[in-house]
């Protein structure tokens, strides 16, 4: 088995508990998306799992080989950023940027280095510190895709992008995942976007992972019912509410949960009704208050 396992990771900054407790496998080749709102822990996540930060508490391993120790596994790992803070780095021209990232990633696939430049035309001979903040972006990108690391990690792919160079990116990624499967994680809080790019989803709030499906069982599962308290109340006295909003007795209730036929036709006799969400609601009622075990 090649997936990334971690076990029981957490990181505390001094008083601050950035990632609590998570225990998580990562498949191989799959695209994942990390969604959480801005503090959620997202970067911290992805900074662990590139080996450029520990864990106070777990470990992260592939196999049975522990990431922090291993110099092998941390170069399979290749993290873009939308802004690279490596002191020295920001002063350097895009193409000596890239002739280190090339050294530093054994994959590194430099005829597609050169085809992403022409693609984003982007002028290597420019210093990164005088980019505009797409623009760095855009390295960030290029670095990620040329990598061909097994788990490139992209951290908010899109900031500074126009919807047209975002396109691009979006339609590169794939079909290069088409050719050149590896794992993927992007993380993000622009569901409506990137939801058709994803293959499973980690939901983080607080520091806590409170979703891991794939995509398929979120549609299925997560449903708005709405009707009168009182019946809703009973229907789902067993299911999983991750937010409830009451107004007098009529309530609507964001659920994550399995129905039956049978649960679907009592609705309907009721005059019940419900329907399934998208992606990018069932995130903001999680990040409202919800709670992935139903618990107010």
């Amino acid at each position: 088995m090649n997936n990334w396992i971690l076990e029981g990771v957490s990181k505390v900054f001094d008083k601050t508990i950035a990632v609590n407790n998570i225990s998580l496998e990562i498949e191989e080749n799959k695209i994942y998306g990390l969604l959480g709102r801005n503090g959620a822990g997202k970067t911290t996540l992805l900074k662990l799992l590139a080996n450029q930060i520990q864990p106070t508490n777990g470990v992260i391993r592939k196999g049975n080989e522990e990431l922090k120790n291993s110099d092998c596994l941390t170069q399979e790992v290749c993290l873009a950023r939308e802004s690279i803070n490596i002191i020295g780095i920001k002063g350097l021209s895009i193409k000596k940027i890239l002739d280190i990232a090339s050294r530093v990633y054994p994959n590194w696939d430099n005829e597609f280095c050169k085809e992403l430049i022409d693609k984003f035309c982007l002028d290597t001979d420019q210093k990164y510190i005088k980019l505009s903040r797409g623009m760095q972006t855009m390295v960030g990108i290029i670095i990620g895709l040329a990598s061909r690391a097994p788990l490139t990690l992209f951290d908010e792919p899109y900031v500074g992008l126009d919807p047209v160079s975002r396109e691009l990116f979006y339609e590169t990624l794939l079909t290069d995942y088409e050719k050149n499967k590896r794992t993927i994680i992007i993380s993000s809080h622009l569901m409506s976007e990137l939801e058709n790019l994803f293959e499973r989803i980690l939901i983080i709030n607080r520091g806590s992972l409170l979703i891991n499906e794939n995509i398929e069982v979120i549609h299925e599962k997560a449903k708005i019912i709405s009707g009168d308290k009182e019946y809703v109340e009973k229907l789902l006295k067993d299911k999983n509410v991750i937010y409830r909003q009451l107004i007098g007795r009529l309530a609507n209730y964001t659920v994550f949960d399995n129905f039956t036929e049978e649960e679907l036709r009592e609705f309907k006799r009721l005059n019940i009704s419900f329907s399934s969400i998208n992606l990018q609601k069932l995130f903001i009622n999680l990040a409202k208050g919800g709670n992935i075990n139903g618990e107010k």
